[in-house]
């Protein structure tokens, strides 16, 4: 049984900037708005949730719900190099 999960309907991204309170996403769709609420799961981390702030173009300013640690951090950049984007999903 396979536990990857199927791509995001909604929007893939690569993480830049990431802080412990928020970070910018370069994002693949257009249709992301102010506002929208998401949540993107890490392998060994907890599901992280949070709301877009700002759009531009193809980048949006992401503000997590609560901080999220250095190890999470580190996680997303990985992530964000090795796999090319993490699957937002609406929260």
């Amino acid at each position: 049984m396979s536990t990857r999960r199927k791509p995001s309907t909604h929007a893939s991204a690569v993480a830049r900037h990431v802080t412990a309170d928020g970070c910018q996403f370069v994002i693949e769709r257009i249709g992301v708005s102010a506002g929208q609420c998401f949540s993107f799961v890490l392998d060994d981390h907890p599901p992280v949730r949070g709301t877009v702030r700002w759009v531009v173009r193809d980048r949006i300013g992401f503000a997590f719900d609560r901080p999220i640690s250095r190890a999470t951090q580190m996680a997303m950049l990985r992530r964000s190099k090795v796999v090319q984007g993490l699957d937002l999903q609406p929260a």
